[in-house]
């Protein structure tokens, strides 16, 4: 085996149940964009796609911190 790949760290990680920092940040994106949503449009449903597709991309950029 290459000594280069042996030593590389892995790009993303998973959040574990103990990052309660990187979760709060994800928590705190989704329910602001979620209300912010929902006063604009009056719509739950709405609110809640966009405030889970924020949750999405949120958990992404923080694997990748």
């Amino acid at each position: 085996m290459d000594r280069g790949l042996k030593s590389s760290h892995p790009r993303y990680r998973k959040l574990r149940p103990g990052d309660w920092v990187e979760w709060l940040i994800v928590a705190l994106l989704f329910a602001v964009s979620a209300v912010g949503v929902f006063i604009l449009t009056s719509s739950l449903l709405t609110a809640l796609l966009v405030g889970l597709l924020v949750w999405i991309v949120a958990l992404g950029v923080v694997a990748m911190l």
